[in-house]
């Protein structure tokens, strides 16, 4: 018995929540104006007094997404009417063009036990009353998929509309599916024009097409959609895998519906899911069709436009949040502006004066596809994350200069950091960090030796033995002292120097007083320094590739009090003059990171100069892949010349 079913778009996209809308600010719009033209524009939002106080009007300000009010005030910008649907989720935002943003009900359902029952008969994606609940979900899924940033489109959106819409799909028991032959297979790809037309045929395209969407779906929230080591140099992690097989069958035989199927590979830190809504804030904002106030790059506010430039970057302010929507409005630069100012540079790793330099202006013109290019990075980079990054770990984002302790996602120790040059980049990898080891030696990489140690032995004779450098060389596995009256000044002038350098712990050792390791070959872990200088400057890219703490006493204190060690303990190896060594009970996972752009605990939007140039590249691989980024209109040449937070060294 074939029950034949005729899917209606209308009804698929009522099924899902998803309301298909191409165009958003011109269907009640002058084309030269504008402006509103019929019975909707009394809905129109405006930046008069009317329109500050309808946004402080609480009832109405609960429809509207937090982290978008602040967008919506700035003078002679426009907010289109909002698009109400009957069918909606009232509990949802009802701004215009936000459904396309909208959490779908679907994803969060279980299969029930008859719906599992008919899978055996019916396969997982269509029912005898229709498209299932797992067809559901997966478009829905995929109609927000640009919330992660990937493309609904690369996941054959239109065709499966197209296909839910136009066909009258059959529905066989099992013992009635076609099973193409090796002929039918050959017409298929020979011969087009003659394929076949029957429910049966159109119903096992249609199944086809989802199980490959939902695979590649999946293999792309769980492990990103680029080749990560590839396109990063110096990443040293391997990126989590996807079994697509094993997780389509666990669909196809209910063990798992497709929503927590897709839960089960999606990344789960909630870092990565404030990215998530804050794109979808982002996706709000375009679809709305707000326009950010554009700030004079090259302002001076010393000329006679002082005023409106002045009012234009306290009303850019009022967007990013860092200025409350209800001041008074004055083209004064008063304390409320510089506290928004300093907030702002903050937030953007800028240096924090207060001062509108060309650096801040640069960074307050960014373009929402600037921004949403950038959160698209991070999502990408945080799939190529473990799941499992521990209770407690360390965390270290080399662009912020930061190391950070979290338990259970809390930030309990923070401290700013040195890190690699660009010449000597800081790796991305993740290590357990198994001891610490007080007034430590420092063996010297080779490549350090050469290039630096030497030649200033050479200009110096007798630079390397006032700071307490010993020699050494390997005997089977063995390091021996060779003695210092045996190196030969044809030794120093040969092209690669025969012996290990080695400097004896003390108060002049490169590491200072203390290094924290994390056993790994690249010879990269976490130390004192004796250039504290370097800690005050705003931008800390000078080691060789090691991680210098700021504060390291601080540092060995909190680790090995969590490390249960009794006070006694802490206190002597801090005091201690000998070389010391203290194993952690528990090792600490440490994972070094590459993060750009981040959302904090507060939900404020993070985001630091692009110091080694990734960004660049994995936006292009990002472009290549069809991604979301391939579907937004191109930044311009000279803005992407100049990345958003590069430092130009000739500006002041």
């Amino acid at each position: 018995m074939k029950t034949i079913i005729t899917i209606t778009l209308t009804t698929l996209l009522i099924g899902t929540g998803i309301h298909q809308r191409t165009t958003l600010a011109d269907d009640h719009t002058d084309p030269a104006s504008g402006t509103l033209t019929d019975a909707n524009a009394k809905d129109d939002l405006n930046y008069t007094q009317e329109g500050y106080k309808r946004l402080s009007d609480e009832p109405y300000r609960q429809q509207i997404p937090p982290k978008v009010v602040p967008k919506l005030v700035g003078q002679g910008r426009t907010m289109h009417p909002p698009v109400v649907h009957a069918e909606d989720d009232p509990a949802e935002p009802e701004i215009a063009a936000a459904h396309v943003a909208k959490k779908p009900e679907q994803l969060t359902g279980e299969l029930s036990v008859d719906e599992i029952a008919l899978l055996s008969n019916q396969g997982p994606w269509l029912t005898g009353n229709g498209l299932s609940k797992n067809s559901r979900q997966l478009i829905s899924a995929i109609s927000n998929a640009h919330l992660h940033g990937l493309n609904p489109e690369a996941y054959s959106l239109s065709t499966i509309l197209k296909y839910a819409d136009t066909l009258k799909i059959s529905v066989p028991d099992s013992s009635e599916r076609p099973v193409l032959s090796e002929k039918d297979a050959a017409l298929e790809v020979l011969a087009p024009s003659i394929k076949r037309r029957t429910p049966d045929y159109q119903h096992h395209q249609f199944e086809q097409i989802l199980n490959r969407e939902f695979s590649r779906l999946a293999k792309h929230l769980g492990q990103g959609t680029v080749d990560a080591r590839a396109i990063q140099t110096r990443l040293y992690r391997d990126v989590p895998q996807v079994n697509t097989d094993k997780l389509l069958e666990s669909v196809k035989v209910g063990k798992l519906s497709v929503s927590k199927a897709l839960d089960s590979v999606v990344q789960t830190n909630p870092e990565y899911t404030r990215l998530v809504e804050h794109m979808r804030d982002l996706h709000t904002e375009r679809f709305t069709g707000l326009l950010r106030t554009p700030v004079d790059p090259n302002g001076q506010l010393t000329n006679t436009d002082h005023e409106s430039d002045m009012l234009a970057i306290k009303h850019r302010l009022i967007e990013t949040g860092d200025l409350p929507y209800d001041i008074e409005f004055s083209s004064s630069y008063d304390a409320q502006l510089v506290a928004a100012l300093e907030s702002f540079q903050a937030r953007h790793g800028l240096s924090v004066s207060g001062n509108i330099d060309l650096k801040t202006r640069t960074a307050l013109n960014q373009s929402l596809e600037q921004e949403i290019e950038a959160v698209a990075l991070s999502l990408e980079r945080w799939r190529w994350m473990p799941r499992d990054m521990g209770d407690k770990h360390l965390f270290v984002n080399i662009p912020n200069y930061h190391v950070e302790y979290r338990e259970n996602h809390d930030i309990k120790l923070s401290m700013v950091t040195v890190v690699g040059s660009k010449r000597h980049q800081t790796p991305a990898f993740s290590k357990d960090m198994t001891y610490m080891e007080f007034n430590p030696t420092w063996t010297v990489p080779a490549s350090i030796t050469n290039s630096e140690l030497i030649p200033k032995e050479r200009r110096r004779p007798g630079y390397l033995a006032s700071r307490n450098f010993e020699y050494l060389k390997r005997v089977g596995n063995k390091l021996v002292t060779v003695p210092a009256d045996q190196i030969t000044e044809a030794d120093f002038r040969r092209s690669s120097f025969p012996y290990i350098l080695r400097q004896k712990g003390g108060p002049n050792n490169a590491l200072g007083r203390m290094k924290f390791m994390m056993p790994n070959p690249y010879a990269i872990y976490l130390h004192d320094t004796q250039a504290k200088n370097l800690f005050a400057l705003n931008e800390r890219a000078f080691s060789h590739g090691c991680i210098r703490l700021s504060e390291p006493d601080k540092m060995a204190k909190f680790l090995m009090n969590e490390d249960g060690y009794e006070q006694s303990k802490i206190d002597s190896a801090l005091v201690s003059k000998t070389r010391d060594r203290v194993r952690f009970r528990s090792p600490i996972p440490t994972h070094l990171t590459y993060m750009t752009t981040w959302v904090d605990q507060e939900n404020k939007l993070q985001q630091r100069h692009d110091i080694y140039g990734h960004d660049f590249k994995l936006k292009n691989a990002l472009i290549k892949a069809n991604t979301l980024l391939s579907a937004l209109e191109p930044v311009s040449s000279d803005s992407e010349k100049e990345l958003l937070l590069a430092s130009d060294e000739s500006r002041t």
